[in-house]
């Protein structure tokens, strides 16, 4: 009975549930009908609702996955899932996760096209997926490996067929190229230069209007784009004067003063241009040549802002110069990359921009505003990187404007680390702590090493050839010597070097090439040596001798008596500023002496003179004495015209006035000499005072060169 009234009332709770649904909807927020009372039933069965609703759409969205994934492995395992019949065995329901993951990662249908850029980097990491599963799970189905394995030897028949017609057929790479990539005439000038037809086209055929690959595309875009900067470069030409300089510019002595003549001033911009050319940085860092002289020629223009007789665009053009033939001499360049390459170069042609041709000191004690902006610190070469990067603000001059964000930062800092080494209050610091780094060469960094290759390059005038150094110094003197003017008329004391009267060129450059030049350049070769020994040819031929030396001397025992052991051979650099180092030294020592001896010479004089005239002063009033002693003593003419003999002409016959008059006489015979052996005495000694004072100001700034 319970259940027929349970079945009968059934259709009523139907109709029931029917009218709540019918009430809901037409109570729903979707219509214009606003319920202002709202009971809290409703409120607990529309959020029962709501969360019901959501529920089943969660699952519904996990069994539409879950049968995606399956009629997925279906079509790519070719496994037919058929019901279990009854009283089989239970199977497992569905692919393992394992077995999904492969699939995924191992899918044909997603890769890109055979010929494509990108299907070389996809087939490289297909292999490396099947070489994990294979040994992770031992096995990876037949036909996902076979479709792979397809894809991967497709992509590389195409690598073989483009490499093989790119050396084999010189007309491929050419004839691709599209119509409207290059202009008409490049076309020609192409086919005409870099292969045998005369024409891009062949004859009797059509022109190909297409790449047949992305691959072609970014080599022909590559070509195009070297030989379009290679007819740009081709507009620039040498005088012959010019070409036949730059034959010797690896040269240590080159003579840059013949350049600055053949190029009519403009040394700096003909040499900082051909280095770069040289070392290929125009097409690395994709520099427009325009771009790069109008750079040069600002950074010469602000070389002659203040008309300096040396620190001028030729002593940058000489640095720079100098730079390079240390860097292909010694081989060094093998040891940097093409961003420190190019901020070698760049530090060497900036490090003196805008040089107001006083030293760091002047502009301290003058107070300038430089010094005020640097706060006393570095003060000219910290000037020198701003200014040169502000130039690059300018996009007619920013010759870095294609340089990425990481290769700027290394450049910059690397610059701003060199030239910051040329400021000369380092020197002694810096040759320290190159000879701490020495003791470990594993670990010579490579910005201390180039700033001390800059600063060596800096002052290596004293050992270039005689007739260089000579002309450079009478350059420095001179700016020296104008510095002291200026000094003079501030009321400020002498910088060492700058008095135009008392410095000694000859005795000053010796103290220079002994304390500051020659210990750069022994600290320089050292550190040259550990660093280019491991990449140079020469140093692994000598570690190979060294090598087989020892192995000898171990084979054969020691040496009989007689016999002479090979010593090992340890590589240095060609040292060729040794020579001249030492002979400039030995011709300073040659005019320091002639110098020496013509001060002497003139102090000598000057004191005779002085010794003279002052004895001649002291014995002006004896003489006046004498004088009147004369006239009174002589005879006078009267009135009458009588003469009449003077008291000195009577003689005396007492001998008490013998007596004095004997001793007056000695005395007055004995004054003067004494008196002049005073006097020279005295004069003498007030000029070896000076000569002392001479000497210490000159040792005093020859140990502070």
């Amino acid at each position: 009975m319970a259940d027929s009234k349970h079945l009968s009332q059934r259709p009523n709770l139907r109709a029931h549930r029917g009218r709540r649904r019918e009430s809901r909807r037409k109570s729903s927020i979707f219509e214009e009908k606003t319920i202002d009372i709202v009971s809290p039933g409703h409120l607990v069965g529309a959020t029962n609702h709501v969360f019901c609703m959501g529920r089943r759409f969660a699952t519904a969205y996990q069994c539409l996955e879950r049968s995606a994934i399956t009629r997925h492995w279906k079509s790519v395992s070719g496994k037919r899932l058929t019901p279990r019949k009854k009283g089989s065995p239970p199977r497992r329901q569905g692919p393992s996760k394992e077995d999904l993951t492969m699939s995924l990662e191992l899918c044909t249908d997603d890769l890109p096209p055979t010929d494509s850029l990108e299907a070389l980097e996809k087939a490289s990491k297909r292999i490396r997926k099947i070489c994990t599963f294979l040994q992770s799970r031992g096995n990876v189905p037949s036909n996902l490996l076979k479709r792979n394995l397809h894809y991967i030897a497709d992509v590389l028949d195409i690598v073989v067929t483009d490499d093989a017609r790119r050396f084999i057929d010189e007309d491929d790479e050419l004839s691709e190229v599209e119509p409207d990539a290059v202009p008409m005439e490049v076309r020609d000038w192409l086919a005409s230069t870099f292969t045998r037809s005369a024409s891009v086209t062949k004859s009797g055929e059509k022109e190909k209007k297409t790449f047949r690959s992305i691959v072609q595309a970014v080599r022909a875009a590559n070509l195009v784009d070297r030989l379009y900067r290679r007819m740009s470069t081709s507009a620039v030409t040498y005088p012959p004067t010019v070409m036949k300089l730059f034959k010797q510019l690896d040269d240590w002595s080159f003579d840059v003063f013949a350049l600055n003549e053949a190029t009519n001033g403009q040394a700096l911009r003909y040499v900082t241009y051909e280095i770069m050319m040289r070392y290929d940085l125009l097409a690395k860092f994709k520099i427009g040549v325009g771009t790069l002289f109008n750079f040069l020629e600002a950074l010469e223009v602000g070389y002659s802002k203040y008309q300096n007789p040396y620190h001028n665009l030729v002593h940058g053009a000489d640095v720079t110069q100098t730079m390079h033939s240390i860097l292909f001499q010694t081989g060094l360049v093998q040891w940097l990359t093409d961003v420190e390459i190019f901020a070698v170069v760049f530090s060497a042609a900036i490090h003196d921009f805008e040089h107001t041709g006083e030293t760091n000191n002047f502009h301290v004690m003058s107070r300038t505003e430089t010094a005020l902006v640097y706060n006393d610190r570095a003060v000219q070469e910290n000037h020198h990187i701003s200014a040169a990067f502000r130039l690059m603000t300018d996009d007619n001059l920013n010759i870095v404007y294609n340089m990425s964000k990481d290769d700027y930062k290394d450049f910059r800092t690397l610059v701003i680390d060199m030239v910051l080494a040329t400021d000369m209050s380092y020197h002694f610091a810096q040759v320290k702590q190159m000879k701490s780094l020495l003791s470990c060469p594993d670990n010579i960094d490579k910005a201390k090493a180039l700033s001390l290759v800059l600063h060596t390059a800096d002052i290596s005038h004293p050992a270039k050839n005689w007739i260089l150094h000579e002309h450079w110094t009478e350059l420095l003197m001179e700016e020296f010597f104008r510095q002291g003017d200026k000094e003079q008329e501030l009321g400020l004391p002498f910088s060492p070097l700058c008095d135009r009267k008392t410095t000694m060129v000859a005795s000053s450059q010796i103290g220079f090439i002994d304390f500051i030049v020659q210990p750069s350049f022994e600290i320089m070769s050292d550190m040259l040596d550990k660093v280019v020994a491991p990449i140079s040819p020469r140093g692994s031929l000598a570690n190979q001798s060294n090598a087989t030396i020892s192995e000898k001397v171990e084979g054969e025992g020691s040496p009989q008596n007689g016999d002479q052991s090979e010593e090992p051979f340890e590589f240095k650099v060609d040292r060729v500023w040794d020579g001249h180092l030492t002979g400039n030294k030995v011709k300073w020592k040659e005019l320091s002496t002639k110098d020496q001896a013509e001060k002497e010479a003139r102090e000598k004089a000057a004191q005779k003179e002085k010794a003279d005239s002052e004895a001649q002063t002291q014995n002006t009033p004896d003489d006046k004495a004498e004088d009147k002693k004369d006239r009174e003593s002589s005879p006078k003419i009267t009135a009458n015209g009588t003469v009449s003999p003077g008291d000195a002409v009577k003689p005396s016959t007492s001998p008490e006035n013998d007596e004095q008059a004997s001793t007056k006489e000695e005395a007055v015979g004995k004054a003067s000499p004494e008196h002049v052996e005073k006097r020279s005495t005295e004069g003498e000694k007030k000029g070896s005072i000076d000569s002392i004072t001479v000497k210490s100001v000159t040792k005093r700034k020859e140990s502070g060169v």
